[in-house]
């Protein structure tokens, strides 16, 4: 059975500029992730052997992590802390599921302290992207493509800093099964996009009047969704 839910964070991210918008720039399209490390026997690549239903984002299994060159170098690399979200999973017509991620701007990460031991270079970054009038990047999925048996496009409109643009992620499902240890049914994705701030952020003066960010940031997803303990039995 072919399979055509593709997640993504969610979250936050496009492979190309959305129709609608006729002089909007485009970003390159991403290849879809592949997923190198074995997987488990007990593991099924086919979304339909799962249940339908509710699930909602692990955020102890999920990572949303994103690239960038400075000065045209090497990419810096960063990530977010925090997410939360929810697929409302079809399997009788995967194309038919929905899917919306939340991640707050102010759990950015990139790992460097100042002198005192403080984050101050990520507060500088949340407040860059706007979060202090709109505190969220959010995701809502508007549609579902297949490309193959277990990849696909997630097409939806990604928010922050008060500016909407449709994006477009190439996704992988990773696989579903029941984990052991909470006897939860858990559908497993990783998805790769890449956009351009520029289209969220135009008009914003460089952080900190010096750096030289590029316009294209790389985003790569890795994320698990839970059924709710009240949905198990249905």
């Amino acid at each position: 059975m072919r399979w055509k839910i593709l997640l993504a964070g969610f979250f936050v991210a496009a492979c190309a500029a959305g129709a609608g918008e006729a002089q909007a720039p485009t970003a390159p399209v991403a290849e879809p992730v592949v997923t190198t490390l074995a997987s488990d026997p007990a593991v099924t690549r086919d979304a339909a052997e799962m249940p339908s239903g509710e699930y909602t984002l692990d955020p102890r299994h999920t990572s949303v992590t994103w690239r960038i060159r400075h000065w045209g170098l090497a990419p810096y690399t960063g990530r977010f802390d925090a997410e939360s979200g929810a697929l409302n999973f079809d399997a009788a017509d995967p194309a038919r599921s929905t899917v919306s991620v939340r991640i707050p701007l102010a759990s950015i990460s990139t790992g460097l302290l100042n002198q005192a031991g403080e984050r101050a270079f990520d507060r500088d970054i949340s407040a860059y992207l706007g979060a202090e009038a709109h505190p969220d990047i959010v995701f809502t999925s508007t549609s579902i493509e297949a490309t193959s048996a277990t990849t696909g496009r997630i097409h939806g409109e990604l928010s922050f800093n008060g500016r909407t643009h449709p994006v477009t992620l190439e996704a992988v499902f990773e696989g579903g099964r029941v984990i052991p240890t909470s006897q939860r049914p858990t559908l497993g994705f990783t998805a790769r996009g890449i956009i351009q701030r520029s289209r969220w952020l135009e008009g914003v003066p460089p952080l900190h009047n010096s750096a030289s960010p590029g316009d294209e940031v790389e985003l790569i997803i890795s994320a698990e969704f839970t059924r709710p303990p009240a949905q198990q039995a249905q």
